[in-house]
This record gives C-alpha cells, sequence and structure tokens, in this order.
C-alpha cells in the first residue's frame, strides 16, 4: 500500500494538468511535519462557481475564495496524527483520514497573474497552505498563529524549489510508469472464504482484490451477503468469494446469512478456511470442515492474525487442526498487514482450472456500484456507532444517479429497530450522521473516482431483521 493516499478530483473540461505536482507537494507538506503514518487527502480541483457553491452549503458564505479546507481531526501545529487517538484510524485501510481541500483553478490561475509568478507555483503554494490547515495550522490572528503557518509554508516551498522566482520542473513529470504488455487470461477459478465471524475474511478479500469490494468492522457478522472479489494478474483471474461468518442465527436475516455460508463452500475450485490462532477446533469450524470432506474439495486453512501471538503459540494451532483435518496446505498470514498473501496467491494459481476468464480485466467485483455505495455507508455506521448501537441497521439506496458533469447524487436511507437508535445514529444538532456520511463519502469517492453528493435519512424498523418481505427488499434473498 502506498505511504498515503492522496485522491485528486477534477471537474473542469479536459486532462487535469496538476495531478503530480499535487501528489508530490502535497507528499512533502506530510513529510516535512514529520506525519510518519499512511494518511488520506481529498483534493477536488473546481471551478469559480463550484467553490461558491460549497462555501454557500458547507460555511454559509456567498463567495468565490482560492482554496478551502475541511479537517477531520483536531490536530496541535507541529504534533502530528499518531494513530492512536480516537477515529483517527480507518480500521480497513490504516489510513488516518486527514480531510478535504478544494481548490479553484479559476481563481488560482487570476491570482497567479496578479503576482506575476507561474499557475504551478501558486497551486503548490494553496495546497501547501491548506494541507497544514488540515494538519492544524491556522491564521485566525495576525500574530504568532499567522506567522508560524507562513514561515513552515515559505520553507516547504523552498525546500521544494519553488519560490516567486523559481520553479522546478521535476514536480511536473508524470507519475505512473507504463503499463506492461497484457497477456490473454489462461486459467480462472473461484475460490470460498470461509470460516466463523470476525475472523478476517473481508478484510484479506481487500487485501488480495487491492480494493474495498467488501465492507470491514472491528464487530462480527459484518458481511452479510456473499461477496465476489475479482484479482487478475497475468495469465490467472482469481474469483473469490467472501461469505458471512457461520454462527447460530437469532433471526430470519440471521437464517438467510448462514444459509449463504453453506452454499457458498459447494461448487468451487478451492475453499480457504480462516480461523484465528487459538489452539482449538471449535464448532463452526468443525461443521465447515465436515461440509469440505463432503464435496471433496481442496481446502487450505488459514491461520490468520499471526501478528498477535507469540510464534510459538502458532505451532501448537497447527497442530490441532491437523488432527481434525488433512488440509491440503496451511498458510500462516496476517491479513491486515498484507503478510502472506504472495504465498497464498502463488499456491492458490495452481488449482485454477484452464479457461476464459469470468470478468473483465479490470474488473474487481460483481456488485452494483450502488450496493457498494450502500455497504460503505453501513461500514461506518458500525465504525462510530461501535457500542452504542448493534447490529440493527441496513441501508437502503434510494437515489443513484450521475450528472452530465460526472458528479453523483447519492440518496441513502438508513433502518434502525428503534427510535432510541434513531437519535444516537443522528446525534446532537445531527453531528453524528454528519460524521458518518462525510466517512461515507470520503470512501464512495474514491471508489467511483467521481465526486459524490450523498444525502442521509434515519428510519424505524421495528423488528425488521424478522420481517421476511422488508429483509428480500434490501437484497437478503437466499432462493435460487
Amino acid at each position: 500500500m502506498k505511504k498515503h493516499d492522496i485522491y485528486i478530483d477534477w471537474e473542469l473540461p479536459g486532462q487535469n494538468p496538476y495531478k503530480p505536482l499535487l501528489t508530490r507537494v502535497i507528499t512533502a507538506v506530510l513529510d516535512k511535519e514529520g506525519v510518519d503514518i499512511p494518511c488520506g487527502v481529498d483534493v477536488l480541483l473546481t471551478t469559480d462557481q463550484g467553490i461558491r457553491e460549497i462555501n454557500r452549503e458547507q460555511r454559509e458564505v456567498d463567495a468565490v475564495t482560492d482554496v478551502l479546507s475541511f479537517p477531520m481531526l483536531d490536530l496541535t501545529p507541529g504534533t502530528p496524527p499518531t494513530g492512536e487517538g480516537e477515529d483517527e484510524l480507518d480500521p480497513e485501510t490504516g489510513l488516518c483520514h486527514l480531510g478535504d481541500m478544494v481548490l479553484s483553478v479559476e481563481r488560482a490561475k487570476e491570482q497567479a497573474a496578479e503576482f506575476g509568478h507561474s499557475v504551478q507555483r501558486e497551486v503548490a503554494y494553496l495546497a501547501v497552505h491548506s494541507v497544514l490547515h488540515l494538519l492544524g495550522y491556522d491564521h485566525l490572528d495576525e500574530g504568532p498563529q499567522k506567522a508560524q503557518m507562513r514561515g513552515r509554508e515559505e520553507a516547504i516551498l523552498e525546500g521544494l524549489g519553488v519560490t516567486r522566482d523559481q520553479w522546478n520542473d521535476e514536480l511536473d513529470k508524470p507519475l505512473e510508469q507504463a503499463l506492461p504488455e497484457e497477456v490473454p487470461v489462461r486459467r480462472c477459478g473461484m475460490i470460498t472464504l470461509c470460516g466463523r465471524p470476525n475472523v478476517g475474511k473481508s478484510t484479506l478479500t481487500n487485501a488480495l482484490v487491492g480494493e474495498k469490494v467488501a465492507i470491514v468492522s472491528s464487530k462480527p457478522q459484518t458481511t452479510r451477503n456473499r461477496i465476489c472479489g475479482v484479482l487478475t494478474r497475468g495469465e490467472s483471474q482469481f474469483v473469490f468469494l467472501d461469505t458471512p461468518g457461520l454462527h447460530r442465527s437469532a433471526n430470519r436475516l440471521g437464517d438467510y446469512m448462514v444459509d449463504v455460508v453453506k452454499k457458498s463452500v459447494a461448487d468451487v475450485d478451492a475453499v480457504l478456511l480462516l480461523v484465528e490462532p487459538i489452539p482449538n477446533v471449535g464448532g463452526p469450524e468443525r461443521e465447515l470442515i465436515e461440509r469440505v470432506k463432503a464435496l471433496n474439495a481442496p481446502c487450505i486453512l488459514i491461520i490468520n492474525k499471526i501478528d498477535t501471538v507469540e510464534k510459538g503459540t502458532l505451532l501448537t494451532v497447527m497442530d490441532a487442526y491437523r488432527k481434525a483435518h488433512d488440509f491440503t496446505a496451511i498458510l500462516l498470514i496476517s491479513a491486515k498487514r498484507q503478510e502472506g498473501l504472495e504465498e497464498l496467491l502463488d499456491l492458490l494459481e495452481g488449482f485454477l482450472p484452464e479457461g476464459p476468464p469470468l470478468f473483465p480485466r479490470d474488473a474487481v467485483t460483481d456488485q452494483p456500484e450502488r450496493q457498494i455505495c450502500g455497504e460503505i455507508l453501513r461500514e461506518k455506521l458500525l465504525y462510530c456507532l461501535d457500542k452504542e448501537v448493534p447490529h440493527g441497521t441496513a441501508v437502503e439506496v434510494t437515489k443513484f444517479s450521475e450528472r452530465e458533469n460526472g458528479i453523483i447524487d447519492l440518496d441513502a436511507t438508513i433502518y434502525c429497530e428503534k427510535a432510541s437508535h434513531k437519535g444516537i445514529i443522528i446525534g446532537k444538532q445531527g453531528a453524528m450522521l454528519k460524521k458518518i456520511s462525510s466517512m461515507a463519502r470520503a470512501d464512495i469517492e474514491r471508489f467511483m473516482g467521481a465526486k459524490v453528493y450523498l444525502e442521509t435519512w434515519v428510519k424505524v424498523k421495528e423488528q425488521w431483521r424478522d420481517n421476511l418481505n422488508l429483509i428480500r427488499s434490501l437484497g437478503f434473498d437466499s432462493r435460487d
């Protein structure tokens, strides 16, 4: 994974000429400020009218400004985030999302002409200025605060070789390397990931695919549907089926989830049984092993989360599972740290039968875009409401449309089971719902590669998890 995830959206005609420049400048600011954990920054390059609309919406100011900054964290200048504070790290990506910046390219061009320097220099200055805001710097007074921020700006720009009279051409060089020649896919196979809740199936699916196609949280039973993740590399295409955790059902939604697990083990080329490094074979694992034995399918035992235990414990875990089943192979991995994944893919390649691909080379999932967007919103609900609201929430995307300029309008309804839960989700003066929506929008924009306007509502549907019609209307239908 890249050290920093810098997502840049472009709302003007033609191609974006400033992406390499902004990527390098933003990275330089983070490095100069001592940020040594992976961070996310979302950038929107827009018109004067675009930034005016955002000023109206977010600040209730009818004005065109050169740049806007929307920090996600309350940081102290000169004290970078550590990832240890509350809500600092995304549990799936491991990124610390610093916030959003919006820059008017039209205004930058006007100011460059006024100051008598290049547009690139002006864009670089505005980017440095905005990222420092995200890191806690401000200029609310004309004294020490402003002087501190201005000093940092000039020091960073000079370090980049950028002054009013000098420009560093290296900043504009293309970022991407030439892509290797594409080879035809000759092998393709389906691989099921199964295991009890919260063993890391979705984290592993995302890590293997290289994109977030399945949501994750620290709470069990996060995945409700069978999710298909696709990885094409070289002549091989892997189709991973991420399933809900096998658990004891407590309602009709739970019945559906258990049924999905049992059906997903059949008719695949290999099965990955994910377990935690605990030297005991539990009931869910034994049940899945029995189903695999009946199918006579290759089964690989994946011991995940090896970074959480001493190495000596792993030998005991392996011995316990060897007694339960003659696995095709046993691998030790950490999906979160992406350790052992190359060895896993090399092994799985041997189980792929010869045949054409099931998906286009650039596909990462079979899920509709609107479904992924709804799941991303549900993930943020689980993350932000960790211990306050149980799994009695669902998300329905009621509007998903794209404007001529590429902006996506997304409306979503959040269902909960109690009126008291609705109040918690909305929060005081709407603060919690705004936080959830903001986090979801940032991830959705990364996935869609476009600007997104997200509107969310919260409705109460008592005992919806036992309402068969509502469950089916939300996409949880096990009927063939």
